[in-house]
């Protein structure tokens, strides 16, 4: 598998390469991010190693692999498009925000310039006023934009973006943009608020009652508007704080103070990084797009100024929230102000009222008031002076001087009403008249009493006076207490307090003094009450004294409360204030810190700091106990305050309220510590591993790099050296690899390290934030440096160091391993080139003989110089210097001719060589090119650690300069000597490229120089020749600096082609995508284009369909109306016979006998099933012949003999009539056998059925044929079956046509599906074995094939009911449980030989038990979930992805549950079977011993219990398997192909879809429409099986199986109306894509190859058409097969591999178990109605999975068991107590049961 392995390598690789890719930050970088990312995406869709392992998989017919191969790449292509989708949305995010920030920028920078220090006032506020108009007006509709932009955001953060934080900013832009809109709102709202409330509410002491009244209500109307307010200005308030800065940002913004800036992204320049939130200092930005900051560490950093903002808060929205919040302040003022002035108007015109109302009272007023109606009249001015007292307060509309004089004028009212009460004693016994008539001394008598009442009088007026006096001081005590209702306490409350305690108890002394001052008082007045004769003065003083009593009782528990009340205050704020005092302390200690540590010793410390925190408050508990339990003291005296001086829970309210928030905190406080402690216990253990191991890798990873340093500084001499440093490199190489998972492990460990620093810093900063909160006031904090940037940045280093590391070891070792390569070439040429070294040590000798011959020239030299010396000596003249020079220089210019011509032999030798080079040179050159492109591809990686190669590359550049400073002396001494030398300089060059031959040539080189030197000698004699060789130096120079100049330009070149061919690259990519836009614009147009022709196309088709459609309804129409007339015709010709048949024949004497004799009469009728039978009937339906009707008119014939001859025809019927209990040896009614349990309710529906449909119900015991109705009457069955039987006994009497009175036979029911067809072949098969069909129109029977002929029944129905081979088994047999046809039951049944009915023998269940002998043995597999240890089914551990499906197939087969059954025929015989319940499988024992599958002694093992019943089914299985395939012995069921319900699964492979869906709860057949409703199915599921239906050949109509168009079924109801759009790609995949240009139907795998369909629908409807037959040819209206569609070339390999593939892509949601399935599942597990040949999936409305359904049928694949009424093996579906008999018959019960139901509804 190396191509597999290349290929998914190759694509881990590209996987982790998308995964780790970084995102850019601005337009212009994403752009080559997704230029590159474009360009990696191409080349992954042509990949030629993934092509190769394609190819080697698909020879080797590995398809597990090839299909993972299949699912790596199709993943790697996804991810890469999904990284291209993502880099898209990212760059048109950021544009779009860039736009917006670049307007937000012009319209600060419009403001921030704007000179407001222009003296034209007049004419820039008119502009301004405009300019900001419009500016308002360009904000709204920027506010829809930044909507618009803030929802893309929102979205893509919503589906986690993997550049998220890039995209954050545009949160900052909309807060921005929109505060300060709403700001200025709410300020004009204010505005409008205050003007309403100053000018609507005014009032003054000439405001009448009502109005103050109106003003009240209209007040705390308003008061809900202002509160209204308060929640927007609260909100700015709070918003204000999170507004970012934007004048800073104007680099002419000049602050006092430095600029904090923070990041809204990571950024990193060099090695210098600020991560996201960090904060820093801004040093300059007079740059608009960088700043220049100071990091984190102090770094100075470079930055874009889109990754940064000045944080919050902004001065100006700060001030401007609190400009609004004193502005509502404000408000709120001046409303309570006028609440106030309100209501002390209203208590000053209430008290004015009732002072008027005192003031008028008169003491004869008073007489007629009850006491309970004046003392209420001064009652209401108490208590509306007391609220005007209250009232006044603050008031506005009252000086001291009102206050005073409404006091005063109380006061004369009380005093005026106190008069008058102590009058009214005296008036009241004064206006009694006693008129008595007396003498003198009477006269006298009564002046004496008259005295004594006088004296009474006074007494009492004395009493009266200091009872008012006493209520006067009780009053005054009472105002002192009043003052005490409310607890106003200042700051210092404990002080306060003190103050008003000493008050009170001033106040309660004085209650006790005027308490002993009323005891006194009551004493006496008690005493005058004994003597006194006036009741009702009596009774007043009486009343008087109670009331004083009474209010002074409250009086004094009032004090006592007040009293009581503010002790216990004053405890409660000394223990606030040390509550408080304790809770600020710790809450201090807790914000100091604002992240934890690195060191774990210093996270162990403070962990320990905290406990002892927690300790010290566990500690001083105690005190938040105390202040709670003083507070609930106050509220309980604050509770006995008496009702009349109202209680003022306000003050207590407030300290309610700060106790609960102490004891909040220091819940809090408890809270955050342990909140701490447990992070940072889950944060310790962390720590410490990731310590440890992250410290270990580190140290290995410095080991790595030391030991691949020594390696790299490892001198290589030989190959065998270089072949152990390759082996020592493997070996390191791949200790490196295997560190991957340590290295990402340690990567975890710091991950979550980090993320529980984040958890941990973010509980710390919501407390301190909710603290803040909570108090209202700032917390000061500093910048924060998180230990997460330090993990994160040891992550990188460590990630870093450890890619380097392998990058490093995998690149050296693949150098390496080429380096061996290039040195057993050199290797290799080496020998070569020692050749060549012996060819020119050769021509080395050569040259030394030339030397030789040249020696005497040197001589000749030498002896001129001796002479030259000589000559200079002796001073000769410069002429004869010069002749001699120049014969010298002549004669050696013939020696240097001499040389030439030796030189050029030398070159001859030379250029000989050189052809011998050449060959080697051009392999060298290869050579060298190769090794050149490897060195520039790892020169880069390897050019720092390349030691080993420093020798080499030094010697290698010692080299070159040698040669090249040869080159350039030879070159020389050849442009001086001849053209010809230029070849040996070319010679040169090349052997200077053999670094090896450079030692062999040296020799030669300098033999060369020394003949140069020695000519130079010579030349340099001569002053013309010294000229000439500087010239040449100078040309040389020349040269080699046009040479250096041609270098760099066409390095210069080189450099500007690349660069071409780059730009021309990034064109050519653009114009492909640009093209590939056109191309699929165009292929959408003409896909639009091709649509509306073919929607034209169909609508013509339609249209053509239906004017054909009316024309056969027409032609049709016409010919039933001439069958019609030609009926009639018949009809009319028939009744003149008839007519003439009832005439009487003339007499003939020959044929009358007189006395006795037998008359002559032609009977016209017999009776019938139902009615009178024409005997010309039964002639035309061969019953009677033609001479019989002679005999009939001859007299001969009888209509009793014809009865009697035709009686099963005409009344009799040979169905089963009853049934005979074998136990009792009784016959009884088969609905009695069902009362008594020998039948189950289904067979006893069948069997009556099958009476009814026969002609009449039979009364076995009583001999007797009834119709349905009276059968019912005598009770021969029971209302359960009574609609049944009807609708069954219509087969007899005839079914009425819908419309119409016409009566038509059970045959044209089942045709116009009035009848379900299985059911009505049933009662044909019933009607067939009792005697013959019956004709409900003749009421009398008929042979079959006169049915057949008579056109009752087409050829299909006539083959079902003649052929004896077409298997239609829809009864039961109760005793073998056993499936059979309604003749071969009756054949098993008896014949009473009273009556001559048939009867259904029930055998006895003892004998039927003691022949029958069921014993069961399972065998489970079991697998064990490796991550759990948990066991696993085999179909979980394949869901799960555990096993392959070859597995799973395998596995299931060996899970069994073995069953034995001995069953016993009528006849005695008996059968010995073994079936496997979970799959069907059944086994006749007697059958595979008489065919030899096995032996006898197979057969006694398991008889002696030798061997299980598991192993000997085991052996069975095995045998078979292995036997002949042509003998089989293995059958899914007795009954298989006899229900008719079965599975689809064991059936040969069937081309209908699913069509219905069976709902095991309702046990009622439903559509998938029906399904979905219910929610059965959810709506994927039923869109995919609804599209598998119309891609097959229409939409299928559960009831009947009919097949029909989308819209057909629409218009029936089978399927919504919504559901026909989504289904008519479907419908088209059958129908055919009609092509534009050819008009010819395309399938769908055409359409999908011509991109008429989406990929995955095309996919979608081949597998169901492959599945269901193969793929449909809509030109040829036939299926075709993989290999015919491969021909054709419909497919390509690729494709016909999918649909093949065993492993369907699990497209559906089982509606069963609610697990994912394929459609070849959904198939498999379906089961088939064999009366419509309807498949139906199993539904319930919660998983039931390995519950099989009450519809009688295995839901297991392989099943194909079970009938209608229910089989032995249906029976037995439900879960069963394997150790326990009795459960089959309680299972069969359960079934029963059910099925009763489910017949009763259908």
């Amino acid at each position: 598998h190396a191509h597999m392995f290349l290929g998914g390598t190759a694509g881990n690789e590209k996987k982790r390469l998308i995964e780790t890719a970084s995102w850019g930050d601005d337009a212009a970088t994403i752009q080559q991010q997704l230029i590159s990312h474009q360009k990696f995406h191409s080349s992954i869709q042509r990949s030629h190693e993934v092509d190769r392992a394609r190819d080697d998989l698909l020879k080797k017919g590995d398809k597990g692999n090839l299909y993972h191969l299949e699912q790596e790449w199709d993943s790697l292509q996804q991810m890469s498009f999904g990284r291209t989708q993502q880099l898209q949305d990212l760059q048109q995010i950021i544009q779009e925000m860039s736009q917006e920030i670049m307007w937000v920028n012009g319209k600060e920078e419009e403001e921030l310039m704007f000179d407001w220090g222009d003296k034209n006032i007049d004419q820039y506020i008119p502009r301004k006023q405009e300019s900001y108009s419009k500016l308002m007006s360009a904000l709204e509709d920027k506010e829809k934009d930044l909507n618009k932009l803030k929802a893309k955001v929102d979205t893509l953060l919503k589906n986690n973006h993997p550049a998220s934080d890039k995209i954050e900013v545009s949160i900052l832009l909309q807060v921005g943009a929109l505060f300060f809109k709403e700001a200025n709102e709410t300020y004009s709202n204010l505005q409008k608020e205050h003007e309403t409330v100053r000018k609507n509410f005014t009032c003054d002491k000439n405001t009448s009652l009502e109005d103050l009244l109106e003003l009240l209500r209209g007040l705390e109307r308003e008061k809900e508007k202002i509160m209204e307010n308060k929640r927007q200005v609260s909100h700015l308030v709070n918003r204000s704080k999170s507004i970012v800065r934007l004048k800073p940002r104007n680099p002419e913004e000049k602050s006092g103070s430095t600029v904090i800036v923070k990041a809204l992204c990571d950024f990193k320049q060099d090695h210098k990084v600020i991560c996201k939130d960090n904060e820093a200092i801004l040093k300059d930005n007079s740059q608009r797009s960088k700043w220049d900051i100071t990091g984190p560490g102090g770094l100075d950093m470079s930055v874009p100024s889109v990754c940064l903002i000045v944080p919050p808060p902004n001065p100006l929205s700060v001030s401007l929230a609190n400009k609004n919040e004193q502005y509502y302040e404000a408000i709120l003022s001046i409303w309570n102000q006028l609440y106030i002035n309100v209501k002390s108007l209203i208590a000053w015109q209430y008290c004015l009222l009732d002072i008027r109302h005192i003031n008028s009272l008169t003491i004869s007023m008073l007489a007629k008031m009850r006491p309970e109606e004046y003392r209420q009249i001064m009652k209401n001015l108490e208590t509306h002076f007391q609220e005007f007292k209250v009232s006044c307060h603050g008031s506005q509309m009252f000086v001291d001087e009102d206050k005073r004089a409404m006091e005063n004028q109380f006061n004369g009212a009380q005093a005026h009403y106190d008069r008058l009460v102590v009058q009214l004693p005296t008036y009241n016994q004064t206006i009694k008249k006693d008129v008595v008539k007396g003498t003198k001394s009477e006269a006298g008598k009564k002046k004496v009493v008259v005295s004594s009442s006088s004296t009474c009088s006074s007494s009492s007026s004395r009493s009266l006076s200091e009872l008012h006096a006493l209520r006067l001081r009780l009053e005054a005590a009472e105002g002192m207490l009043s003052q005490h209702v409310h607890i106003c306490l200042g700051e210092d409350g404990v002080h306060d307090c003190g103050l008003k305690i000493t008050h009170l108890e001033a106040v309660q002394r004085d209650v006790d003094s005027i308490r002993e001052e009323y005891l006194r008082l009551r004493e006496s007045i008690l005493k005058e009450l004994e003597g006194m004769n006036d009741p009702d003065k009596a009774q007043f003083l009486r009343s008087e004294i109670g009331i004083i009593n009474q209010r002074l009782g409250s009086l004094e528990s009032s004090s006592s409360a007040y009293l009581q009340r503010l002790q216990a205050l004053r405890n409660m704020l000394e223990s606030v204030a040390q509550a408080e005092d304790i809770v600020k302390v710790h809450e201090a200690r807790l914000t100091e810190k604002e992240t934890t540590s690195l060191s774990p010793s210093e996270v162990e410390d403070y962990m320990l700091t905290l406990k002892n925190i927690k300790a010290e408050l566990d500690q001083k508990k105690d005190i938040l106990a105390s202040m709670e339990a003083e507070l609930a003291k106050a509220s309980h005296w604050n509770g006995q305050v008496d009702g009349p001086f109202q209680r003022c829970d306000l003050m207590l309210s407030k300290y309610t309220d700060q106790v609960s928030l102490l004891s909040d905190r220091w819940r809090r406080l408890y809270g955050q510590i342990d909140t701490r402690i447990q992070d940072l216990q889950l944060y310790q253990p962390q720590l410490q591993h990731y310590k440890k191991t992250s410290v270990s890798l580190i140290d290995w990873i410095d080991a790595t790099r030391k030991k691949q340093d020594a390696l790299q500084a490892t001198k290589i001499d030989n190959i065998q050296a270089l072949q152990d440093h390759i082996n020592n490199q493997k070996a390191l190489n791949s200790e490196i690899k295997l560190r991957r998972e340590t290295v990402e492990s340690v990567l975890k460990d710091n991950e979550a390290c980090v993320n529980s620093i984040k958890d941990y810093e973010t509980d710390l900063a919501s407390y301190t934030s909710g603290l803040e909160t909570l108090l209202n006031i700032p917390i000061k904090r500093t910048m924060l440096r998180s230990p997460t940037m330090d993990l994160n940045q040891e992550a990188t280093q460590l990630q870093t160091h450890y890619m380097e590391l392998l990058t490093w070891s995998g690149d050296y070792y693949k150098f390496l391993g080429e380096l061996l390569k290039n040195m057993e070439e050199l290797k290799i040429r080496n020998t070569r080139i020692d050749v060549l070294e012996e060819d020119l040590r050769l021509l080395r000798e050569n040259i030394q003989d030339s030397n030789d011959k040249n020696k005497s020239l040197e001589d000749a030299v030498a002896r001129y110089r001796l002479e030259l010396s000589q000559s200079q000596d002796q001073l000769l003249s410069m002429e004869e210097v010069k002749q001699s020079a120049a014969l010298q220089c002549s004669t050696t210019r013939e020696s240097l001719d001499t040389t030439q011509s030796q030189l050029a032999d030398l070159n001859d030798q030379v250029t000989r060589l050189n052809y011998l080079l050449e060959e080697e040179k051009r392999k060298r050159r290869l050579a060298e090119e190769r090794y050149t492109q490897q060195q520039e591809e790892y020169d880069s990686v390897l050019r720092k650690r390349q030691k080993e190669l420093e020798t080499v590359s030094w010697s290698k550049m010692e080299v070159e300069k040698s040669v090249a400073s040869r080159d350039h002396e030879i070159e020389q001494l050849r442009r001086q000597l001849a053209e010809e030398a230029g070849r040996v300089k070319e010679l040169q060059k090349e052997m200077s490229k053999v670094r090896t031959t450079m030692q062999s040539i040296k020799s030669q080189y300098n033999e060369i120089v020394m003949e140069r030197d020695a000519l130079l000698m010579k030349l340099k004699l001569s002053e013309s020749d010294r000229d000439r060789l500087q010239k040449l130096e100078e040309e040389l120079s020349h040269i080699k600096l046009s040479l250096e100049t041609e270098l760099r330009s066409k390095q210069r070149i080189q450099e500007e082609n690349e660069r071409m061919k780059r730009d021309l690259g990034y064109w050519k990519d653009q114009y492909e995508s640009k093209q590939g836009l056109i191309r699929q614009c165009d292929t959408d147009k003409e896909r639009l284009e091709r649509e509306k022709s073919s929607l034209k196309t169909e609508i013509e088709r339609l249209m053509r369909e239906l004017r054909e459609l009316e024309e056969s309804y027409k032609s049709k129409l016409s010919a039933i109306q001439k069958e019609l007339r030609e009926v009639t015709i018949v009809r009319q010709t028939m009744e003149t016979e008839l007519k003439r048949a009832k005439e009487p024949p003339p007499l003939d004497g020959s044929t009358v006998i007189f006395d006795g004799v037998r008359k002559s009469v032609t009977p016209i009728t017999v009776q019938g099933l139902r009615g009178q039978v024409s005997v010309m009937d039964l002639v035309d339906a061969n019953l009677l012949k033609c001479s019989d009707m002679d005999q009939l008119k001859q007299g001969r014939l009888t209509s009793r003999d014809i009865e009697d001859r035709l009686r099963p025809y005409l009344r009799g019927s040979t169905c089963i009539a009853g049934v005979y209990d074998e136990a009792n040896e009784k016959m009884i009614t088969i609905y009695q056998a069902m009362k008594e349990g020998l039948l189950r309710p289904g067979t006893t529906l069948e069997l009556l059925e099958a009476q009814a449909a026969s002609g009449f119900i039979v009364d076995p015991v009583n001999n007797t044929y009834l119709t349905v109705s009276d059968a019912y009457n005598k009770r021969l069955f029971g209302p359960e079956f009574k609609d049944n039987l009807l609708s069954a006994e219509r087969a007899v009497t005839g079914y009425k046509l819908p419309g119409t009175d016409k009566t038509i036979s059970l045959f044209q029911a089942i045709e116009r599906s009035l009848v379900e067809k299985g059911h009505g072949i049933r009662l044909l098969e019933a009607q067939i074995a009792s005697g013959g069909i019956i004709d409900p129109e003749h009421s009398h029977r008929i042979d079959v094939n006169v049915a057949y002929k008579r056109g009752y029944f087409d050829e299909k129905m006539n083959k079902i009911l003649t052929d004896q081979s077409v298997d239609s088994k829809g009864f039961f047999d109760p005793n073998t449980e056993e499936n059979l046809t309604y003749l071969e039951l009756k054949k098993r049944c008896i014949t009473d030989k009273k009556t001559g009915l048939i009867l259904l023998p029930i055998m006895d269940k003892k004998k039927l038990e003691s022949t029958q002998k069921n014993t069961l043995r399972k065998r489970r597999v079991v697998i064990v979930d490796p991550e759990t240890n948990k066991e696993m089914t085999v179909r979980e551990a394949y869901d799960k992805g555990y096993i392959d499906y070859d597995t799973f197939q395998e596995l299931s087969e060996q899970e069994c549950e073995w069953e034995e059954i001995t069953i016993t025929a009528p006849d005695g015989s008996t059968r010995f079977v073994i079936i496997d319940k979970k799959t069907g499988r059944q086994y006749d024992i007697t059958e595979l011993l008489e065919k030899g599958v096995i032996n006898q002694s197979e057969l006694d093992q398991y008889r002696s219990r030798t061997i299980t019943l598991t192993q000997f089914a085991d052996i069975i299985t095995d045998k078979t398997k292995h036997g002949s395939s042509s003998f089989s012995t293995a059958r899914p069921s007795a009954a298989s192909g006899t229900s008719s319900v079965k599975s689809s699964s064991s059936a040969s492979r069937s081309s209908e879809p699913v069509g219905a869906i069976f709902d095991t709860e309702a046990l009622e057949k439903i559509s998938i429409t029906e399904a979905k409703n219910r929610g059965l199915v959810d709506s994927i599921t039923a869109q995919r099986l609804l599209e598998a239906q119309a891609c097959t050949g229409g939409i299928i109509n559960p009831t009947n199986g009919q097949r029909f168009g989308i819209k057909e079924a629409s218009r029936l109801g089978i399927i919504n109306e919504d559901m026909v759009a989504l289904l008519k790609p479907a419908q088209k995949a059958y129908i055919g894509f009609e092509d534009v240009k050819t008009r010819k139907k395309m399938s769908a795998a055409e359409a999908l190859k011509e991109m008429w369909l989406p990929y995955e629908a095309g996919m979608r409807f081949m597998e169901f058409q492959y599945i269901t037959g193969g793929l449909y040819d809509p030109e040829k209206g036939c299926r075709r097969s993989i290999e015919d569609a491969l021909k054709m070339g419909w497919l390509d390999g690729r494709a016909a591999q999918k649909l093949q593939d065993t492993h369907h892509i699990k497209i559906l949601t089982c509606p069963k178990s609610k697990l994912k399935i394929s459609y070849k599942e959904a198939l498999d597990n379906c089961m088939v109605e064999e009366k419509t040949g309807v498949k139906m999936l199993q539904a319930s409305s919660v998983s039931s999975r390995g519950i099989s359904s009450p519809y009688n049928v295995s839901s297991a694949p392989g099943s194909s068991t079970g009938s209608r009424s229910g089989s032995r093996r249906s029976s037995r579906r439900s879960s069963v107590d394997l150790g326990s008999p009795s459960s089959f018959s309680s299972a069969n019960r359960h079934f029963q049961t059910s099925y009763t139901s489910y017949t009763s509804t259908k």
